[in-house]
């Protein structure tokens, strides 16, 4: 099965993936998680990368779609997390699915409210301290969000994909909730 979280910064897509990667045995593929990696080892495309992750600026498609596409030729049961970020992200993903002779089985939007997803982020900066949590990051990562990925969910719900899972509440009543809408 092949699934993909979008929602807001905040919206908890890697919390839920964290859980499911448990519960179900899927890979979870997080473009955020693959990045920090590469920006921790210091490689070209981390420091590449480094320059536009630290300002809370989405990594240039090509590049993450190159990162995502060797992944995904490695699983058949995955959550991707992270992306796509961009409908040029989302129109290769369903290109390369469609190559292979597959699709996605499931597109799930996190929906929650901004002045949570602000407290949830506050929180794991303090917790985390990541860089991107950092009040003026946040508000540019929302507003790369609103510009760029709200029309990825536009561009799958016109397609009759998404299912939107409400995502207030405490993180299991979100996972309960999630766990209805894969089933």
């Amino acid at each position: 099965m092949r699934i993909v979280f979008l929602g807001p910064p905040g919206a908890g897509k890697g919390t839920q993936a964290a859980i499911l990667t448990e519960k179900l045995g899927y890979v979870h593929l997080s473009t955020g998680d693959l990045i920090r990696d590469e920006m921790t080892r210091e490689t070209e495309l981390g420091k590449f990368a480094k320059t536009f992750y630290d300002k809370g600026d989405l990594v240039p498609d090509e590049t993450v779609i190159d990162m995502i596409k060797a992944r995904l030729a490695e699983t058949e049961n995955v959550i991707l997390d992270g992306f796509p970020r961009t409908v040029i992200q989302a129109a290769s993903l369903d290109d390369q699915l469609a190559t292979a002779g597959v699709s996605l089985d499931k597109v799930i939007f996190f929906n929650v409210d901004v002045d949570e997803l602000i407290g949830r982020l506050e929180k794991r900066r303090e917790i985390e301290g990541r860089v991107d949590d950092e009040p003026e990051a946040i508000r540019n990562r929302m507003g790369v969000y609103n510009r760029e990925t709200a029309p990825v969910v536009d561009y799958y719900r016109d397609g009759g994909r998404v299912i939107e899972v409400d995502a207030l509440g405490t993180i299991n009543d979100v996972q309960e909730r999630l766990m209805g809408a894969v089933a």
